[in-house]
């Protein structure tokens, strides 16, 4: 009987924890896009400072700002799509996991009201 319980209890919670591993798997993903982007961008500025340090006139230096600035949000926007398309995804994963339960839990109500 114990057993019987306890296997209807993990079978309640599953689509909890298919829920929890699907957010705990979009997290690492943005945060690995996340730190992937502040490494580039560090990168970046350290090479740009060494870039406008180097530079001797006014028109070179501003070459130098236009390059990194355009680097720089050319970066921030493909991480900013690729952040929304794992986000997207998940949602959708998400969405298909609750319609599953919803399915599910309909399919059950139908089977113990004809009974």
């Amino acid at each position: 009987m114990f057993e019987q319980m306890n296997e209807q209890i993990k079978t309640a919670m599953k689509p909890m924890s298919d829920l929890a591993s699907l957010n705990m798997s979009t997290m690492q993903e943005l945060a690995e896009k996340q730190n992937s982007l502040y490494k580039s961008l560090l990168s970046e500025g350290m090479s740009y400072f060494e870039k406008a340090s180097q530079q001797k006139d006014l028109m070179s230096l501003a070459d130098a700002n236009k390059a990194y600035a355009e680097s720089v949000q050319e970066k921030v926007s493909d991480v900013a799509k690729s952040s929304y398309e794992v986000l997207t995804e998940a949602q959708q994963k998400a969405g298909e996991m609750f319609k599953s339960i919803s399915d599910e839990m309909t399919a059950k109500f139908q089977d113990a009201a004809k009974a």
